[in-house]
C-alpha cells in the first residue's frame, strides 16, 4: 500500500493446521506440486544472478522511503538456506543516519502470466520497516507507467504491527487498489515462519496465508486519463516478475524511532526467506468479462441529505500515535483529543460510503467550533482510489464560537458509491475539543449532458484505434454489412483488428464506422492507419477510408506473419484532408476482400498542428493532468476576462518537478525544422514551472528534452512566454508536449495554489 489513509476494516481470520496447498477459508487452492514450474531455495552460497537482479536505488526513490539499495553482502546474502535481507542503519559524524537494504528481482529472467506465487518467510520487526514480496508487470510501458501497469502485492507487514498482513493490487489510471488484511490471533509474522501466495488468474487474484484465503478480487481496470477502459482483464493478462525487498521508513509505514533495533547480531532488522515457488496450469481461459457494477445511486432524505444522522454511520479512527474518542448521536458530534499524533489525520471522523456522481456539483456544510482557536482539515476522499480527494482537502479555522461552513464543489472522477467524508484532528498544534454538527451533503446541480465527439487527450477524434479498449477490444467501432466476414483482434502483444471475409467480397461489404466526426471547414487533418495482408490468404487486396467526402485506397500486398511473434509486419498509410464544409461526418473503414485476411492498426484521424486546442476554446478536448500520489491536484477550463484557461489547482506538488504535469502525447517534430513555443501563464503565488517537448521513454527511460527544458516564474498578474528550439533529433511523431508544476527548481509546495495556462501555441518557423 503506497497511499495515505486508515484502514477502517480488520478481517481476524483463524489460522488452521493445513496442508501446503490446503485452503481452510475462502476458496481452496487449485494447484498442486505437480504444477510448479519454478523454484528458489536459497540453498546455494550466493544469489544466483543468473535468476536475480539487484536493484540500485538512492533515499527517496519512492514513497519517501529511508534506504538506499545497492548489492552489498552486508544487506543481501544466503545463510543456513534462506535469503536474508537486512536494513542497516550507519550514523555519520555529522549526526545523521544513513540506512541501506537489499531489494532483488527476476525481471527479464523470469517473468511469469498467471499462476500460484508463493513464499516462506518471516519478516523484520521495528517501527519504519516495511518488508514485501510483491510483483511488477517485465514491461511497465505496455499499458503505462505506474499504476496503469499494475501491481500485485503478496506480501506487506508493517513493522511496528506484525501480526498484521497487507495484500494488495494496484491499478488504474486514476489510481485504483483492491486490499485485504489478515490478521493472527497468536503469534506473529516476524518470530515465526509464514507462507504467503497468491492466486492470479484471468479475472480472479486470490491471497492466501497459511493456507487460508483471506481476500479474493475480480473488480479492476486500467486507463489513461481521457481515453477509454482496457479490455478486462488488463492490467493483470501480460507478465509480471517477483521482487523481495525491506524498505526503511516511508509515508505509510512511518520511521525508525528509539525503539528500532538495527543491532546485526539480532533479527530485529532482517528478513528471512525460506523459498519462493511459482506454479502454473498449462493453460488458463482468458474468456472473461469484468463484474457489471450496479449503478451509484446516493440515498437521500426527505431534506436531501446525503449523510447519515446515526451514531453507527459514522467511524473514529487513529494513526501515527494518535489517541482519542468521539461522543455524539450521529447528528451533534464532539471530537476529543488526548494525544494528537505525528500526522494530521492522527485523530480522524469520517462517514463512509458516500455516494458521488461524476459531473454532479454538490454542497457540503457543517457548524463547528472548537475549545480554543485551532484548525481542522475536512474533505471528501476515495479510499478505492488510494484515497484521492473529490473535495478538498480544506484547512478550516475553528473558534469558540460556533459557525457556519459551506462548500461546493464538482465531482470530475468516475462515479464512486464508497467516497468518505472526513474530519482531519490529529497534529495541527492543538488538542482542543471539536465539536461538529448540521453536517448535510447534498446535490445542487446535476451532470451536464454529454454533447458532440471530443477528441482524445492525443488529439485523435478515433475511439479505441489502437484496438485495446471494450469487449472484444472492439469498443467504440460498429460492423456494417459485414457479409459474414469474422471480426476480432489479435491476441498477440500487438493487438491488430483482424477482419477475415469470405469469396468475392467486395470492400465495401465490411464495414467498421464510428459517426460524428466533427470536421470543420479549411481545417487540415491527417488520415493514417497501419494494414497488412496475410499472405497465406491472398497475393494482394484493396481496402478504402471515407470521411465525408474524404475517401482513399489502400493496396496491400500479401505479407508472411512472423515465426517467432505470430503477427504480420504492417505497412503505413497517410493523407491529408481539408473540408470543404463543417460537418460531423462518418468514419468509416472498408475491409471486404476475397478470401483475405487483413490486418489493421492505429487508426488517427486529427487535426494536422502541432498542438491541439491549445487556445482551450473545446475545454479539455486534447489534454491530460499527470499528477502523481506524492502530489494533489486537479484540472479545469474557466474563462478569466473572457480568455479560456486550464487552471491547474494544486495543494501539494511532491518532491519531484515532474510529478504534476499538464500535457498532450503524440505530437509531431520533424528533423532539423525550427518551431516556436508560446503560452500565457499566471498564479495565485510566486512560482517555478517548467515546460518541454520531450521524447516518449515509457521503452527505454530516454525522455530527452527536444526543446530543452524551460524554467520560468509565474505570478500574479498574466504574462506572455516564448522560446524558439530547432529539432536535434530525427522526426518522431510520439512527442509529449509537457508543462510540469511539481517541485519544480526544487521547490516542494504544500498549500493551496492555482496556476492558469492560456494561448499555448506551438508552430513551425517558416524559412
Amino acid at each position: 500500500m503506497k497511499a495515505r489513509g486508515i484502514a477502517g476494516t480488520v478481517f481476524a481470520l483463524s489460522l488452521v493446521a493445513s496442508g501446503a496447498l490446503a485452503g481452510a477459508q475462502g476458496k481452496p487452492s487449485a494447484y498442486t506440486e505437480k504444477d510448479v514450474v519454478w523454484v528458489e531455495d536459497f540453498n546455494g552460497k550466493k544469489i544466483n544472478k543468473k535468476d536475480w537482479n539487484f536493484e540500485f536505488h538512492e533515499p527517496g526513490w519512492v514513497n519517501a522511503e529511508l534506504q538506499s539499495y545497492d548489492d552489498s553482502k552486508e544487506n543481501t546474502y544466503l545463510k543456513d538456506g534462506c535469503l536474508v535481507i537486512q536494513a542497516i542503519k550507519k550514523d555519520g559524524k555529522d549526526g545523521k543516519s544513513a540506512y541501506t537494504s537489499g531489494r532483488i528481482n527476476t525481471q527479464g529472467k523470469h517473468a511469469f502470466k498467471y499462476g500460484r506465487f508463493e513464499s516462506r518467510l518471516r519478516v523484520p520487526k521495528g517501527k519504519g520497516f516495511l518488508p514485501a514480496f510483491w510483483m511488477m508487470p517485465d514491461d511497465e510501458s505496455y499499458y503505462g507507467q505506474w499504476p496503469k501497469c499494475g501491481e500485485i502485492d503478496i506480501m506487506e507487514v508493517l513493522g511496528d504491527d506484525i501480526s498484521k498482513l497487507y495484500g494488495t493490487i494496484h491499478f488504474g489510471e486514476p489510481h485504483g487498489m483492491v486490499q485485504g488484511t489478515h490478521t493472527l490471533n497468536e503469534g506473529n509474522f516476524s518470530d515465526e515462519f509464514h507462507t504467503f501466495a497468491v492466486e492470479w488468474e484471468p479475472g480472479e487474484i486470490r491471497w492466501y496465508c497459511d493456507g487460508v484465503n483471506y481476500k479474493t478480487a475480480n473488480d479492476w481496470f486500467t486507463k489513461r486519463p481521457g481515453f477509454g477502459e482496457q479490455t478486462y482483464p488488463a492490467p493483470f493478462d501480460q507478465p509480471f516478475y517477483v521482487i523481495l525487498n525491506v524498505a526503511v521508513g516511508g509515508s505509510w509505514v512511518g520511521y525508525p524511532d528509539e525503539t528500532t533495533d538495527f543491532d546485526p547480531a539480532k533479527d530485529d532488522a532482517k528478513m528471512y526467506v525460506d523459498y519462493v515457488k511459482v506454479y502454473q496450469k498449462k493453460s488458463y481461459d482468458e474468456n472473461v468479462e469484468r463484474p457489471e457494477r450496479a449503478p451509484v445511486v446516493a440515498v437521500v432524505d426527505s431534506t436531501g441529505n446525503m449523510l447519515k444522522q446515526n451514531a453507527g454511520s459514522w467511524e473514529f479512527l487513529t494513526a501515527g500515535g494518535g489517541k482519542g474518542s468521539v461522543k455524539g448521536d450521529g447528528k451533534s458530534h464532539d471530537i476529543i483529543t488526548d494525544e494528537a499524533g505525528s500526522l494530521e489525520y492522527s485523530i480522524q471522523y469520517v462517514q463512509p460510503h458516500v455516494a458521488l456522481n461524476k459531473g454532479c456539483t454538490y454542497r457540503y456544510s457543517f457548524d463547528a467550533s472548537a475549545d480554543e482557536t485551532r484548525t481542522i482539515i475536512t474533505g471528501i476522499s476515495a479510499p478505492n482510489s488510494s484515497y484521492a480527494r473529490r473535495f478538498g482537502d480544506v484547512k478550516v479555522e475553528l473558534t469558540p464560537q460556533n459557525r457556519h461552513f459551506s462548500f461546493d464543489f464538482t465531482m470530475d472522477a468516475e462515479d464512486d458509491s464508497e467516497c468518505r467524508l472526513e474530519y482531519n484532528c490529529g497534529a495541527q498544534g492543538s488538542k482542543a475539543a471539536v465539536h461538529i454538527s448540521n453536517v448535510r451533503l447534498e446535490k445542487i446541480k446535476d451532470a451536464a449532458p454529454l454533447t458532440g465527439r471530443q477528441s482524445l487527450p492525443d488529439g485523435n477524434y478515433i475511439e479505441n484505434g489502437q484496438f485495446q479498449e471494450g469487449k472484444g477490444r472492439l469498443g467504440g467501432w460498429a460492423s456494417v454489412n459485414n457479409a459474414g466476414a469474422k471480426i476480432s483482434v489479435t491476441g498477440g502483444r500487438a493487438r491488430m483488428l483482424s477482419v477475415a471475409s469470405p469469396a468475392k467480397t467486395a470492400a465495401d461489404g465490411v464495414k467498421l464506422v464510428q459517426k460524428g466526426i466533427p470536421l470543420v471547414r479549411g481545417k487540415n487533418y491527417v488520415v493514417k492507419f497501419d494494414a497488412a495482408l496475410d499472405a497465406s490468404t491472398a497475393k494482394k487486396a484493396e481496402i478504402a477510408v471515407k470521411c465525408g467526402s474524404f475517401e482513399r485506397t489502400a493496396a496491400l500486398k500479401g505479407v508472411k506473419k512472423d515465426k517467432k511473434s505470430g503477427e504480420a509486419q504492417l505497412a503505413h498509410f497517410e493523407w491529408t484532408y481539408t473540408p470543404e464544409e463543417t460537418a460531423d461526418a462518418d468514419f468509416e473503414l472498408l475491409l471486404g476482400t476475397d478470401k483475405g485476411t487483413v490486418f489493421v492498426d492505429n487508426v488517427v484521424i486529427k487535426e494536422n498542428c502541432v498542438l491541439h486546442n491549445g487556445s482551450f476554446e473545446s475545454g479539455k478536448s486534447g489534454w491530460e493532468l499527470y499528477a502523481n500520489e506524492s502530489s494533489s491536484a486537479s484540472f479545469d477550463v474557466v474563462k478569466k476576462d473572457g480568455i479560456p484557461s486550464a487552471a491547474v489547482s494544486i495543494s501539494e506538488t511532491g518532491p519531484m518537478d515532474w510529478m504534476i504535469q499538464l500535457k498532450q502525447t503524440g505530437r509531431l517534430l520533424e528533423k532539423e525544422k525550427t518551431y516556436t513555443m508560446k503560452l500565457s501563464a499566471e498564479c495565485d503565488i510566486e512560482r517555478s514551472i517548467m515546460l518541454a517537448m520531450q521524447r516518449d521513454g515509457a521503452k527505454d527511460d530516454d525522455w530527452f528534452p527536444y526543446s530543452g527544458t524551460q524554467v520560468f516564474k509565474v505570478g500574479p498578474g498574466r504574462k506572455d512566454y516564448s522560446w524558439k528550439f530547432t529539432m536535434p533529433r530525427a522526426t518522431d511523431e510520439n512527442v509529449i508536449f509537457t508543462i510540469s508544476m511539481g517541485a519544480v527548481a526544487g521547490k516542494k509546495i504544500s498549500s493551496n495554489h492555482t496556476v492558469s495556462i492560456s494561448a499555448i501555441s506551438v508552430e513551425e518557423v517558416a524559412e
